[in-house]
């Protein structure tokens, strides 16, 4: 049996105990309160940043409301794959989720803004626009979907490596670079200069080593965890995508609560994000050290090059609507610093 179908049967079976014999209540707390037990899906698996984030979460929750509240997480994509999460949570067979924005794209096509090509300089400025409300007009915008996103969590700075340095949009002339299966992000490497091909990430290592393609794109986290800088030396910071993923919670969960636990719930939100940033933050350089030390070299080009390219993508999606077109105002303010 195969592994895919093997999850199908499993997150099938644990969703119908979640809906069919309220396995979300966990029994109660030693002064006979009852225990809500909060159920989190998630593809990565438990030494993540974003894990250790809800993990965190969690924790403080459930000591916060003295276990009345109490967080089981299933990692390593147990529950299926990501785009199937948000319905389980509309349903209330899940409570929480960390998701791509392709998942709330899918049903409001304003998110594209969110993981926008050139839209941040760098991880912080991400944050920065997280911390200041930017997005809470959008996020709170799927309610009518019977979700919530609560906060973004980052995935790290997307980077292009190749068997050559790439310092300028000239230098991926011709170049076939392995993207994610977006028609934004195959658009993106076209106004970057290059030639954009969709491929499962398992397959990178294989094609850069085979010539299939010429380059690939991602975290320094990725980079290292695959080993990709045995077939691609040069890991070349076009810093053409800041990663944002996002928390998603039924509003069912949210709305069950009492005023003065959903208070603290948002609070250990937003905590939870500064402490996910600064995990992804500390993850990327101990990945960068471990492949530098396997001989891999790291350029620094001037992104402006790159972002002037990319700018009548940029300008498409930041005006697709007023929803769209204020948050990309918010979020260029933040990049001058006012």
């Amino acid at each position: 049996m195969g592994r895919k179908l093997v999850a199908v049967i499993l997150s099938i079976t644990m969703l119908a105990c979640f809906s069919l014999t309220g396995c979300s209540k966990g029994g109660t707390t030693a002064d006979g309160q009852e225990v809500k037990i909060i159920r989190v899906a998630f593809n990565q698996n438990e030494q993540h940043p974003q894990y250790l984030a809800m993990k965190e979460l969690g924790e403080k929750f459930e000591q916060a409301t003295n276990g009345r509240y109490q967080m089981v997480i299933y990692p390593n994509g147990v529950l299926g794959e990501q785009g199937s999460m948000a319905e389980f949570i509309r349903t209330g067979a899940l409570d929480m989720a960390i998701v791509p924005c392709s998942v709330p794209e899918g049903y409001d096509s304003d998110f594209a803004i969110v993981g926008a090509p050139y839209l941040y300089e760098d991880m912080d400025h991400l944050r920065r626009a997280t911390e200041s409300g930017v997005f809470s007009d959008l996020f709170k915008s799927t309610r009518k979907y019977n979700f919530e996103v609560l906060t973004i969590y980052t995935a790290g700075e997307r980077n292009i490596y190749a068997d050559k340095p790439i310092n300028t949009p000239d230098d991926l002339k011709g170049m076939i670079v392995r993207v994610n299966d977006s028609t934004t992000y195959l658009n993106m490497v076209k106004y970057m200069g290059g030639v954009g091909t969709a491929m499962s990430q398992s397959e990178v290592y294989t094609a850069l080593q085979q010539g299939v393609i010429d380059a690939g794109e991602n975290s320094e986290r990725v980079y290292t965890d695959f080993k990709h800088y045995e077939v691609a030396k040069y890991y070349s910071y076009t810093k053409h995508i800041v990663h944002p993923d996002v928390v998603i919670a039924s509003t069912n969960f949210l709305d069950e609560m009492s005023e003065s636990d959903r208070e603290i719930f948002n609070q250990l939100v937003l905590d939870s994000t500064n402490y996910e940033f600064d995990a992804f933050a500390k993850s990327v350089q101990e990945g960068k050290e471990e492949a530098e030390a396997h001989g891999a070299v790291f350029v620094y080009p001037d992104v402006s090059a790159f972002r002037e390219k990319c700018m009548p993508l940029l300008e498409s999606i930041a005006n697709q609507s007023e929803m769209t077109k204020t948050i990309y105002d918010k979020v260029e303010a933040l990049r001058k610093g006012e």
